[in-house]
C-alpha cells in the first residue's frame, strides 16, 4: 500500500512562506523602526547611536518635549507602515503571491504600534513619550487597558486572514499550525537568531511581547470551518529571496551600531 502524506512536498515551501515572510517583515519594520527614533533625534539636533533593535541618543540636555517625541517616532513610523501596508493589500495585493509580505507588514507594524499602546502604563516607548508630557498614570493605565484589547482583536483578524494563505489542502491542524501557531513560535526563534547578540532584557520583552499571537492562533482556528479566500499558495518566490537578503544586510549593518552625529 502506498500511503500519501497529509502535505505533498511540492505544498510544504508554501505552507512554511508564512513563518519566513514574518521574519522578514520583522526586520524591515523593527530595525526602521529604531531608525526612526534615531532620525527623529538628529533632527532635533542630536547625535544618537543606531542598532538593529535599539538606539542611544545623545539628548542629555534635551527638553521634555523633544524627548517625547523622539520616544513617539518608533511606534507613530510603525503604525503608517502597518496601515500604508494594509491598505496596500486589500487594494493591488490581496490576490497576488506578493500579498503575503505586505500582510506581514501590515501586522508587524500594527502590532509595533499597539504594542507600546498595551504598554502604556508600564514601559516602552509610548509610556516614556507620554510621561515626559505629564500624562497622569490613571490615563496611562485605561490606555494600556483599551491597547490590550485591539492588539488581541487585531491579531485575531489576523488569524483568519493569515489562514488564507496557507495551501487548502491541508487538515485543520496542520493549517493553524502554519498560518499562526509557526509564524509565532519559530518566527520568533529565527528572528531573535537573526538579531543575535541582544541583551537580555531585549530577547526577555520579544519573548513575552509575542505572546498576543495566540489570539492569531485562536483566529486561524476559528476560521478554519468558513469559506476561505485562496489567493496562490506558492512556495518563496524571487522577489522575497531579494526582499530577505536586503532585510539580512540592513540588520547586520545595523548590529555593532551607525552612528548618526552631526559635523
Amino acid at each position: 500500500m502506498n500511503i500519501q502524506p497529509a502535505v505533498e512536498p511540492s505544498r510544504t515551501p508554501a505552507a512554511w512562506r508564512p513563518t519566513l515572510l514574518f521574519v522578514v517583515a520583522f526586520a524591515l519594520n523593527g530595525t526602521p523602526h529604531e531608525a526612526a527614533h534615531a532620525l527623529t533625534s538628529y533632527l532635533l539636533g542630536f547625535n544618537s547611536t543606531l542598532f538593529h533593535m535599539w538606539v542611544n541618543p545623545d539628548a542629555a540636555n534635551a527638553s521634555p518635549e523633544q524627548l517625547a517625541t523622539i520616544a513617539a517616532a518608533g511606534p507613530v513610523f510603525s503604525l503608517a507602515l502597518g496601515a500604508v501596508s494594509w491598505l496596500l493589500y486589500q487594494g493591488q495585493f490581496k490576490r497576488r503571491p506578493s500579498g503575503l509580505l505586505y500582510l506581514m507588514l501590515s501586522l508587524t507594524g500594527i502590532y509595533s504600534f499597539l504594542g507600546p499602546l498595551t504598554g502604556a502604563g508600564f514601559g516602552g516607548d509610548l509610556n516614556t513619550s507620554l510621561s515626559y508630557l505629564g500624562a497622569p498614570r490613571a490615563l496611562l493605565y485605561v490606555l494600556s487597558a483599551a491597547g490590550a484589547v485591539l492588539l488581541a482583536l487585531f491579531m485575531f483578524f489576523m488569524g483568519r486572514e493569515l489562514l488564507s494563505w496557507v495551501p487548502r489542502d491541508l487538515g485543520r491542524a496542520k493549517a493553524i499550525v502554519f498560518a499562526a501557531a509557526a509564524p509565532w513560535l519559530l518566527g520568533t526563534a529565527l528572528t531573535l537568531l537573526l538579531y543575535w547578540p541582544l541583551p537580555g532584557f531585549l530577547v526577555r520583552s520579544t519573548l513575552s511581547g509575542s505572546i498576543f499571537w495566540a489570539f492569531a492562533v485562536a483566529g486561524a482556528a476559528s476560521g478554519y470551518s468558513t469559506a476561505r479566500p485562496s489567493p496562490t499558495a506558492v512556495a518563496l518566490t524571487r522577489s522575497d529571496f531579494v526582499v530577505a537578503i536586503a532585510a539580512l544586510a540592513m540588520v547586520r549593518l545595523c548590529a555593532n551600531g551607525v552612528r548618526l552625529a552631526h559635523p
